[in-house]
């Protein structure tokens, strides 16, 4: 449970990782809204993994 303790604290210590996290969730909203709910799987799993990237690469 170590691992999920340290992804917690990299959206709680980055602003920017919880707010690109809550944009992936509205994207994969209206896209599940269109009946697209595996793209919105898949955008739900590329944005917040990107984000990670990000946060990771910019410390």
């Amino acid at each position: 449970m170590k691992w999920l303790r340290e992804v917690y604290e990299l959206f709680v210590d980055d602003p920017l990782l919880a707010l690109l996290a809550l944009v992936a969730l509205a994207i994969a909203l209206v896209l599940a809204k269109v009946g697209a709910q595996a793209i919105a799987g898949l955008a739900i799993f590329l944005v917040v993994a990107g984000s990670l990237w990000y946060s990771v690469r910019r410390d």
